[in-house]
């Protein structure tokens, strides 16, 4: 008996090698799960099971195994424990693995080159862990990524986004984003040149666009894109993919150098704008004070999701010392956004912008005349737009959908003092407190109606400086 289980038991483990090498990691893992029950102090056998679990999408359910498999002086396990710490932020550890790979790789005289950009990129997430961004995230939205920009709800303060395709009419630049600015005469745009994609902007002339001019002070050894400029014409957000990036495309900040004619040298944004996945199409809405930029992380292929932010200019960061380290990688990962959020006052306004961008991007481009608000004696608002207070635009947006909310219910009322009219005497003491019950909540908001109409008026013409 035991002389048959030997030949078997090395049979299936060599059958399973020859699928881990051949990158089969799913159809390995059986095999080595078997094994490892079966001698679970064994070295290899706990690294090729962690390893597979790690390659399948288990990476929590790899750690021990790889553990165990690296205090057994398996030489590959720490280069998986190394890129398991990256992928949960845990970048110093991550340093120190890669670093005991490297010593052991140079005393296997074998090349380290290969894995360098791992080690940087563990590196800086460290460096990034310093400063994580103290932002309020109002909400998240999971989206095709074919159709994103659909998601990005901007004022026409703000500018335009459209694909390059869609602008220019073509389809030869599939990744490619314009950026147009509000007066409509300049363009940013990204655009693939010699198998990278570069950053350009043109001005309008008459009646075309002149030929795109690059954008001096990139790095052109890396892919630049999703371009943002601020109202300030000096400010540019966009994406690259080189090495001071976490990972993929990672969020730049630069600014416009007039006297040499080029931007200043980028920098990375942080976290939890960046991370190991691509990040990119950061957006700031300044009129409305609202933010947006896009992240794949956590998401399948061609799904993207688009965080809606508070911009905060002073980039508050958040206080190391009042938070654990787990609490800290759960805000650079932004694994929870309820934890971002510092007050309800500030959400709920923040979430009326949201509303009021929406409104006047469907119900005004069906009419031209939404509601009719008397300012003044000489001023009649018709549409969201009209109002130059942020303020006054959000009231504005409560009193419409209250003024909704009250022709709905007048509505129902009529219905049902209808059906009073024509039922018999029990049907009607059946239906009396009912009706009483929703005249007494209409008449409290036509008081409400009338009270947010006023506030909106006043609010409106005290920014206009006429009360």
């Amino acid at each position: 008996m035991v002389l048959m289980a030997i030949p078997s038991s090395a049979q299936s483990q060599e059958q399973a090698k020859r699928l881990f090498n051949a990158g089969k990691y799913a159809e390995a893992k059986p095999a080595f799960q078997k094994l490892v029950k079966r001698y679970p102090k064994n070295g290899s056998y706990n690294y090729w099971y962690g390893a597979c679990l790690y390659e399948t999408g288990e990476a929590d359910k790899s750690l021990p195994y790889l553990e165990l498999a690296a205090e057994r002086d398996v030489r590959e396990a720490n280069r998986y424990l190394a890129m398991y710490y990256s992928d949960t932020y845990r970048f110093e550890e991550s340093e120190e693995k890669w670093e005991t790979y490297f010593e052991l790789m140079e005393k296997a005289k074998r090349p380290t080159e290969p894995y360098q950009a791992a080690y940087d990129h563990a590196s800086l997430g460290r460096q990034m862990m310093h400063s994580v961004k103290d932002i309020v995230i109002i909400d998240s939205t999971i989206v095709n990524k074919e159709q994103f920009l659909k998601a990005y709800h901007m004022s026409k303060e703000a500018g335009t986004l459209t694909t390059f395709n869609q602008f220019f009419g073509q389809q030869s630049q599939p990744d490619g984003i314009v950026f147009q600015t509000e007066t409509k005469n300049k363009i940013f745009y990204s655009s693939a040149t010699n198998g990278k994609m570069r950053l350009y902007s043109a001005d309008m002339l008459t009646d075309k666009w002149e030929k795109g001019k690059p954008l001096k002070g990139l790095d052109e050894g890396t892919n630049n894109d999703y371009p943002y400029i601020m109202s300030d014409g000096v400010t540019l957000y966009f994406a690259a993919d080189g090495e001071e990036s976490l990972g993929g495309y990672d969020i730049f900040i630069t600014r416009y150098n007039s006297e040499n004619a080029q931007f200043l040298r980028p920098e990375n944004i942080g976290m939890p704008f960046n991370s190991p996945a691509n990040d990119y199409m950061l957006v700031i809405d300044e009129f409305n004070n609202l933010g947006w930029f896009a992240s794949d992380r956590n998401q399948p292929e061609g799904k993207v999701c688009i965080y809606t932010f508070i911009p905060d200019e002073e980039g508050t960061t958040l206080d190391k010392e009042l938070l654990s380290d787990e609490q800290l990688r759960s805000r650079a990962q932004l694994c929870s956004i309820k934890d971002t959020w510092r007050n309800q006052t500030e959400m709920q306004r923040a979430k009326q912008r949201i509303a009021s961008v929406k409104y006047s991007e469907t119900e005004v481009k069906e009419t031209k005349k939404d509601f009719e608000l008397v300012i003044d004696d000489f001023s009649t608002y018709y549409t969201l737009k009209d109002f130059r207070s942020p303020k006054a635009r959000e009231l504005a947006t409560r009193w419409i959908q209250e003024t909704k909310n009250l022709a709905s219910l007048n509505n129902q009322l009529e219905q049902r003092r209808t059906a009073y009219s024509h039922a018999d005497a029990n049907r009607r003491n059946s239906m009396k407190a009912g009706i009483l019950d929703m005249e007494k909540r209409i008449s409290q908001l036509e008081r409400s109606v009338a009270a947010l109409e006023l506030e909106t008026r006043n609010t409106e013409n005290r920014h206009l400086g006429k009360k």
